[in-house]
């Protein structure tokens, strides 16, 4: 069975490219372009390109040296997934049909769920871990939209994400309605 290659996206495949050393350097650039940032990179993504398909100039050897090949044909692929108006193929941030729930799995294993109804089929939805501190997990939920993009056909995902419970009493989830606080117990 053969299957389908999938279509880079920004948050995922392209951002983790750039590092920070990355960053900081073209944040000296005029005009200024901060690689984290989907409208910045789409808008110079031509530029971008130039640069790290020069070998020996985008990152500089004393910076870790220059894109692989396949790095380079993977931001080559993530352009041909935009327009001249819509940049590549990025995520959103999901809005859930309604509350989070933690569900206790066994002894300190514990689920957190949600219902999101997706524009079409073919989306993915999940939780994306930001941070774990004392205390807290913090998430942002997201949806990968189907690429190509098709009719709209509403259709039911229930994102999970299993994590162990240790001392965090509390989850805060980043979602399209704001940012939420939920209890575990």
């Amino acid at each position: 069975m053969a299957t389908e290659e999938r279509a880079p996206v920004f948050e995922v495949h392209i951002r983790p490219m750039f590092r920070l050393l990355d960053r900081e350097h073209m944040s000296k650039w005029v005009p200024l372009i901060d690689l984290w940032d989907l409208d910045a990179v789409w808008a110079r993504r031509n530029e971008i390109l130039t640069r790290v398909s020069d070998v020996g100039d985008m990152p500089g050897v004393r910076y870790g040296g220059p894109w692989p090949a396949e790095w380079i044909a993977l931001f080559e692929r993530w352009i041909a997934t935009g327009s001249a108006t819509e940049p590549g193929h990025h995520l959103v941030i999901a809005k859930p049909d309604g509350p989070y729930r933690v569900q206790a799995v066994s002894g300190e294993k514990r689920r957190l769920t949600a219902a999101v109804t997706a524009p079409t089929e073919r989306c993915r939805a999940w939780f994306d871990c930001n941070s774990v501190t004392t205390g807290q997990r913090e998430y942002t939920l997201y949806l990968e939209p189907a690429f190509p993009s098709q009719p709209a056909d509403p259709t039911p995902l229930q994102p999970l994400e299993g994590f162990v419970k240790g001392d965090t009493t509390k989850l805060v989830i980043h979602d399209a309605d704001g940012t939420h606080d939920v209890a575990v117990a």
